[in-house]
């Protein structure tokens, strides 16, 4: 039983790690989401469709930053399996 408890927090402090958020300060604002892997699966989704998702039409877009999901080096493939990918997207309307 105990084991089955902690399995189950385990699951759930790894689903809430991942997130998305705004913030602005004067004209400027960031959009940030965080996505953590596991085996290839992306959870709760992907990083940089959340953010896009948060970006408003008709922005001027300053910089975006985003972590690839790399499958063809040493740490982009131990990143896939256990770790995470952040996009950040910064702009002005």
């Amino acid at each position: 039983m105990k084991k089955q408890l902690s399995l189950a927090v385990a699951a759930l402090a790894l689903c809430a790690t991942s997130c998305v958020g705004v913030r602005t300060q004067d004209d400027q604002t960031t959009v940030h989401a965080e996505s953590f892997h596991l085996f290839g699966l992306t959870i709760p989704d992907d990083d940089q469709d959340m953010a896009w998702k948060k970006v408003p039409e008709g922005v001027e877009i300053r910089t975006v930053s985003s972590d690839p999901l790399d499958w063809t080096s040493v740490v982009g493939v131990i990143n896939n399996i256990l770790g995470f990918t952040a996009t950040q997207i910064s702009y002005t309307k």
